[in-house]
């Protein structure tokens, strides 16, 4: 989704959501489709982490330029324990970091589809 159509910080960190969220849906569904593959490393997304340190930035005009260049970064885990064929994917961990996921897509979505009519109602009332 482009950040550009909206351009206020609470539109384009939204839209930024989203992004994160297609994101980590794909990179789930790889970890799904190799959970049987001896030495795969699961990966995850990581975004909130540089959200945070984007949204901690005192200076607005910083502020905006660092979100609007925000991207959703994909990292391997090597931390987590793995089983005696070197896999680390947990199925059930990855079942339930999807369903997470979804929740933060239908909330980011609903909120966007909230400001857009809120839009269109200033513009009906315009009139």
């Amino acid at each position: 989704m482009s950040s550009e159509f909206f351009s206020d910080i609470a539109s384009t960190v939204l839209s930024k959501s989203l992004d994160a969220s297609a994101a980590r849906q794909k990179t789930i569904a790889n970890n799904i489709a190799n959970v049987e593959t001896p030495g795969y490393k699961r990966s995850y997304v990581d975004f909130e982490t540089e959200l945070k340190r984007v949204m901690d930035l005192k200076d607005g005009h910083d502020q905006r330029k660092s979100l609007r260049e925000l991207e959703p970064v994909r990292r391997t885990d090597v931390v987590s324990p793995a089983k005696p064929d070197g896999n680390n994917v947990n199925i059930d961990g990855e079942i339930a970091d999807l369903a997470k996921t979804q929740g933060t897509y239908r909330a980011a979505t609903t909120l966007l589809e909230d400001k857009i009519a809120l839009l269109r109602t200033a513009i009906k009332e315009g009139k």
